[in-house]
Parts: structure tokens; C-alpha cells; sequence
């Protein structure tokens, strides 16, 4: 997202819209005259729940504070406009009303989240906060339908909007004809993916892609014990989630995609027989996932 800019007298810069640039710079105005000095620097980052702002002057020390913040647009850019203004020692007496107003300091205060600056001079802001869940799937494919579980762990805002997440999913037993037995295959599967929030407020709705590792166990029935062709495929998993994001919590309604690109049969010896029977499995699949995780650190 490129951040929307508005200049006062002290430059100020927001990464959304809310709260955008303008608001922020219109509530200055009522607080700072000719909204604060022309050499100092705001930037706003906003990420659902929490609020940074940067202040950065020629001879003075950046500083940094992270808020959680809750409220509309306007309570938003009004609060951002509080910090600022306090930092700049140019407070209007009895004006100081909003909880959580930090003083001046001269130190970054510690936070999971930090920033470093692109060649652009625009920072980036990274985020160490991970988050853990577990979510309910149905699954379809050329075989039919399946319900299984999940559990996961990542971190969704590592930098900016991109993060990653490692899944662990299993689904219940499968079967599939072959010749007159029935074969029974289980294919625990682990993706490692990268995730794009491509729009995060109270909502959030986020992409991901990435590698999926299954391992086959088979069994069979009506003949001797049944085995695959490969125990081990990789695969291509892509997909997207709406999130209903409030504090350190989500629950969230996703769907996804994995394509196996390798050839995978279960083979059956019929017994007392050098006859070998096999099936193909599935080549893709489907899953529909409702979820909840939580943020641990």
C-alpha cells in the first residue's frame, strides 16, 4: 500500500485510510499552531488493532509508541494527533483527555514490533508476534467428501502485510475400490506458505501461498496389506481467509486449494497371487476450514 501524505506544517504520512494522513493533519491544526513545526515528521501505521506512530525531527531522536486502539476513524486520528502534539512540547493545557498518552521520552519503548527504512526513506514495520490455532475442515475431491482438523502457527505481519504460517492437517480415512478389495489411505499433509493481508481493519482478508508435504499410509482389505507407488509428494497449496479480528484474537472462514502434480497409486497384491492391482488418487482437493487463533507473544 503506498502511504497517503498530507502536509500541515509538520509533514504527516499514514499507511491506511483509517486514520488517513488528512485526519490526522486536520486535528494537529486545532491542537498546534499552524499545526506544528514544518521540519518534523510523523508516520501512522496501522494494523487492525494497534496503532504506531514515529516522530522524527532534525536534532532529535525518533520516537516510537505502539497503541492499541479500538474505536472509528475519527477517535483514531484524533488520539495520533494527542501523541504528536505531546511530543512536540506544544500541548494545549486541559486539552490532554484520551487515556494512554505517552510523555515525551528518549528511548524506543520495547514492543514486539520494530522498523527499519528502504531506500525510500519509508519504514517498514515488522512484527515478531506470533499466533497459534486450530480450525474444523471439509475436504473434497474425485472421491467425494471428508472432514478432518488443522493446528497451525505463524506469524501474519512478520513485515508490513506478509507474513508466513506452518499448517499440520489430517483428514478422516479414505477408501477406494481396487479390483474387489477396498483400500484404506490416510495422507497427513504439512504446508509452509507465505500470507498477504490484502485488507486488514475490524476485517482482515488474507491470501496465502506455498508448498504442501503429504505422506501416504495405506491399507487394504480383501487382499494383502496394500502400499503407494510414493509415500512422500509435494504439492502446490494456495488459497484465501476473511478474518473478524478483535484484540489479540481471529476467527476466520477460509477456503484452499492443493494440487499433487506427482502420479500416486495405492498397489494391492491379490493374495495367494502374483496379480498387482492399483488406483490413482486424487490429483487435487478442496477444503472449506472455520478456525480460531489467538496472538501468544
Amino acid at each position: 500500500m503506498i502511504p497517503s501524505r498530507a502536509w500541515s506544517a509538520a509533514s504527516v504520512s499514514s499507511n491506511s485510510d483509517c486514520p488517513s494522513a488528512e485526519a490526522v493533519s486536520g486535528q494537529l491544526l486545532g491542537l498546534l499552531p499552524a499545526g506544528g513545526p514544518d521540519n518534523a515528521t510523523a508516520r501512522v501505521r496501522n494494523d487492525g488493532q494497534t496503532m504506531r506512530i514515529d516522530l522524527s525531527a532534525p536534532g532529535e531522536a525518533t520516537q516510537q509508541r505502539s497503541l492499541s486502539v479500538d474505536g472509528d476513524c475519527n477517535a483514531r486520528a484524533e488520539l495520533a494527533a494527542y501523541v504528536i502534539a505531546a511530543w512536540l512540547d506544544a500541548m494545549p493545557v486541559g486539552t490532554v483527555k484520551a487515556p494512554g498518552i505517552p510523555p515525551r521520552e528518549r528511548r524506543p519503548l520495547e514492543s514486539s514490533s520494530t522498523h527499519f527504512f528502504d531506500p525510500e526513506g519509508e519504514p517498514l514495520s515488522i512484527s515478531t508476534t506470533i499466533v497459534v490455532g486450530a480450525g474444523v475442515l471439509g475436504q473434497s475431491d474425485t472421491l467425494g467428501t471428508a472432514a478432518g482438523g488443522l493446528l497451525f502457527i505463524g506469524m501474519p505481519s512478520l513485515i508490513e502485510q506478509t507474513g508466513w504460517l506452518f499448517e499440520s492437517s489430517l483428514t478422516s480415512s479414505r477408501q477406494l475400490s481396487v479390483g474387489q478389495g477396498t483400500a484404506t489411505f490416510r495422507r497427513p499433509t504439512f504446508t509452509l506458505a507465505l500470507t498477504y493481508d490484502f485488507y486488514r481493519q475490524h476485517w482482515a482478508i488474507r491470501g496465502r501461498l506455498g508448498g504442501s508435504l503429504g505422506v501416504l499410509m495405506a491399507s487394504g482389505s480383501g487382499y494383502a496389506p496394500s502400499n503407494s507407488t510414493t509415500s512422500v509428494m509435494w504439492g502446490l497449496n494456495g488459497g484465501l481467509a476473511l478474518a473478524r479480528r478483535w484484540h489479540r484474537h481471529e476467527c476466520w472462514l477460509g477456503f484452499d486449494t492443493t494440487g499433487w502434480p506427482q502420479s500416486r497409486r495405492v498397489l494391492t497384491r491379490v493374495s495367494n497371487s502374483g496379480t498387482v492391482l492399483s488406483k490413482e488418487l486424487p490429483s487435487w482437493e478442496l477444503r472449506f476450514v472455520l478456525g480460531y487463533s489467538f496472538a501468544i507473544l
